[in-house]
């Protein structure tokens, strides 16, 4: 069982969307569960929402929120990005994290899964989520959220400024998406992730 789960995404909503069934089931487990957020997210809205709207997410899963607050679309110099995350990793002490795919069209999933990738590269469990922006994973590690796939639809509904703009944040496509993946597996609805390194069982392999 998993003690300490760290999640870094480029934005807010972007851990909700790619791991946020996984993170519910991390914390039902008992596992302390840290998200770090890089940008403010002011370029699909207001900033100050927008990290309101974050930490109301976490507060429906439990888990501490950290803000970089870099700005949206301007992540700047990777190295100074990295000795950043580094120090929230030290400070989250995690034995598993999920980050950014790095085959998608978002700069700023990129730029956050390039930096993530050097920041962790002496931990052991990493594993890389999907995007509304990210190819479809077909393959890889997932994990049964049927039990949670109610509550990671309210994480989502959380990000109101979002949902009214971006269908694919909307329960109906998250259940889909999720049904897909579930599909594949054998169960209701499940997430799937890239492992980059990965030594403990989660879920279903594929």
């Amino acid at each position: 069982m998993w003690k300490r789960v760290l999640a870094v995404g480029a934005h807010p909503d972007d851990i909700e969307f790619g791991c946020g069934g996984a993170l519910l089931r991390h914390a039902a487990q008992g596992a302390s569960i840290t998200l770090v957020i890089v940008s403010d997210g002011a370029l699909a809205g207001d900033a100050v929402v927008r990290a309101s709207e974050q930490e109301h997410a976490a507060q429906l899963l439990g888990a501490k929120t950290v803000m970089l607050h870099r700005p949206d679309g301007q992540l700047g110099d990777l190295r100074v990005l990295v000795s950043r995350l580094e120090e929230e990793i030290a400070n989250a002490a995690p034995d598993l994290v999920y980050t950014h795919l790095p085959e998608d069209i978002h700069q700023d999933h990129v730029r956050t899964h390039q930096a993530v990738s050097i920041a962790v590269r002496r931990l052991d469990n990493v594993l890389l989520y999907e995007s509304p922006r990210s190819p479809l994973l077909s393959s890889g590690i997932s994990v049964d959220v049927s039990p949670v796939i109610d509550r990671k639809t309210a994480l989502l509904a959380a990000h109101a400024s979002q949902i009214g703009t971006r269908r694919e944040l909307g329960a109906e496509a998250v259940r889909a998406r999720a049904v897909l993946h579930g599909s594949r597996v054998g169960c209701g609805y499940a997430e799937m992730f890239q492992p980059v390194r990965f030594s403990m069982p989660l879920g279903h392999a594929v």
